[in-house]
């Protein structure tokens, strides 16, 4: 019996440290564009559900992850989310993996300046009410905050 429970501890510990390593390998090889590092904010109004205001705050940093605060505005309701996840580039279009949901949203993006960048949902983990999501996010300057 003990050789059964040590085989069975082997066996998971060495398939969790194999997910590891290819999760860990996975964010080495994600590109991240230093232009979209920093803090950043944005809105949008009926775009993704009729009716509805959303206006965000994003941090997105060098390693890759990302910290994201919603605000939606609807019907005078107003409600607030944190998201966490992880950001790369690849093939030339910005990915966003939400923890959360474990979805990840697919955009297409071009650096307007330094300080604003322009969205363009190519897949979303959400419906929308409109094909063409898009949106542009403005960084945050120090003197701002």
């Amino acid at each position: 019996m003990k050789k059964i429970i040590l085989a069975a501890l082997i066996v998971t510990f060495g398939a969790v440290n194999a997910q590891k390593a290819a999760s860990n390998s996975k964010i080495e090889t994600n590109k991240i564009d230093k232009n979209l590092v920093g803090l950043w904010k944005g809105s949008e109004k009926d775009q993704q559900v009729k009716g509805m205001e959303k206006l965000w705050i994003m941090e997105r940093k060098a390693d890759g992850t990302f910290m994201l605060l919603f605000t939606t505005v609807q019907d005078c309701e107003v409600d607030q989310q944190v998201e966490k996840g992880q950001w790369w580039i690849e093939n030339g279009e910005f990915h966003e993996l939400h923890y959360s949901s474990g979805q990840t949203d697919i955009y297409s993006y071009q650096v307007l300046d330094p300080s604003h960048i322009r969205f363009k949902s190519k897949e979303q983990s959400m419906e929308m009410s409109t094909d063409n999501y898009t949106f542009i996010d403005t960084r945050i300057e120090e003197e701002d905050q």
